[in-house]
């Protein structure tokens, strides 16, 4: 990962989000107050749950990937620095509602937002900051008229994608059953895919390029996005708590028809299918059942063949775009992020 772009974008979370909330800080997002603004208020139940979440960490391989797409199509990626941030910040908020929508315990390793500040906060936190990236690109400066209206709407069409794949979500795990794989991958395309699609259409608009490079960019980040979905998934059966940074067994709590418990559904005999099922429908936080579940998927082979696919994927995905790339010194760059997407621990 570009250590230099790590910076920056951790730089500006803190411009706006800094430690305490002043009234200037305030008037970007909501210009000047008539009356009298209860600072003390907005920055106890509004700036510290933002500052909690998104300086926890996480991975911020969607604003690299965006920056160093940039770079290797001839924009200079220091100027979009605020955009970047907007996708980082679009991304936590899907987290925040996430969290709550799958009674989740833990992200990052620490506790999710609504278990700190409370379901109204966290819903109120998780709401607004999907709409301050809007204010961000709207005050952006030094885009055109033409590049804003198409940028905004890249970003409302994302954002609806991602929910339609939500949507999907939630109803099999409030109900797991056998899924097709082409069932689940259309909910990955849309719901794990909207984010990096958004990143590189983006891109496109800043760098001017056609409909076609566009198409082919978005095409491979549409089968990244699901690489690294199913990546994710497999590292539930792979990775400890500490370093995954999410509650044991927590698929299974939350009954989640991933692709390695579709791949397990499909390659056990009956008895044990009907098993897995049962344990997927009782939302339990029981370690040991959960123990059954997670031994019944990895004696199956379900996690070597979910990571064979996302691998599978991830070198479909360059194939497809490596020649109509510019062939210039960050393509190396470009490339290696694209294979963290498959090849991380965490």
């Amino acid at each position: 990962m570009n250590f230099i772009m790590l910076q920056e974008i951790e730089r500006t979370i803190i411009k706006y989000f800094p430690q305490k909330w002043e009234k200037k800080n305030i008037s970007f997002w909501i210009r000047k107050s008539r009356f009298n603004i209860d600072l003390e208020v907005l920055n106890k139940n509004l700036n510290i749950p933002v500052r909690d979440f998104l300086l926890r960490g996480g991975k911020r391989w969607r604003p690299v990937l965006f920056l160093i797409t940039l770079k290797l199509l001839g924009v200079n990626w220091k100027k979009y620095l605020d955009v970047a941030f907007a996708l980082e910040l679009a991304h936590n908020a899907t987290l925040i509602i996430d969290d709550i929508e799958d009674s989740a315990e833990l992200r990052r390793g620490k506790p999710v937002c609504h278990k700190i500040f409370g379901i109204d906060i966290a819903v109120n936190t998780g709401v607004i900051i999907h709409f301050l990236p809007l204010k961000i690109l709207l005050e952006k400066r030094d885009l055109t008229e033409k590049q804003r209206l198409k940028i905004l709407r890249i970003y409302s069409e994302e954002m609806i994608n991602i929910y339609f794949g939500q949507t999907l979500d939630i109803a099999w795990h409030k109900n797991p059953k056998i899924i097709e794989i082409n069932k689940y991958l259309e909910m990955a395309r849309l719901k794990t895919g909207g984010l990096i699609r958004m990143a590189m259409r983006i891109a496109c608009v800043l760098a001017n390029k056609d409909e076609k490079f566009e198409k082919d960019l978005v095409s491979f980040a549409e089968l990244a996005g699901i690489a690294f979905q199913i990546k994710d998934d497999a590292l539930e059966f792979t990775s400890n708590e500490k370093i995954f940074g999410k509650s044991f067994g927590n698929d299974i709590t939350e009954g989640k028809i991933s692709l390695p418990i579709i791949f397990a559904l499909q390659n056990s005999n009956l008895e044990i299918k009907t098993r897995l099922l049962q344990i997927l429908k009782l939302h339990t936080r029981n370690k040991i059942i959960l123990k059954e579940a997670m031994n019944i998927i990895k004696q199956s082979g379900a996690v070597e063949q979910s990571l064979a696919y996302a691998d599978n994927l991830i070198e479909k995905s360059w194939r497809g775009i490596e020649t109509k790339l510019p062939q210039n010194k960050y393509l190396e760059d470009f490339k290696n992020i694209t294979y963290f997407l498959v090849k991380r621990d965490k």
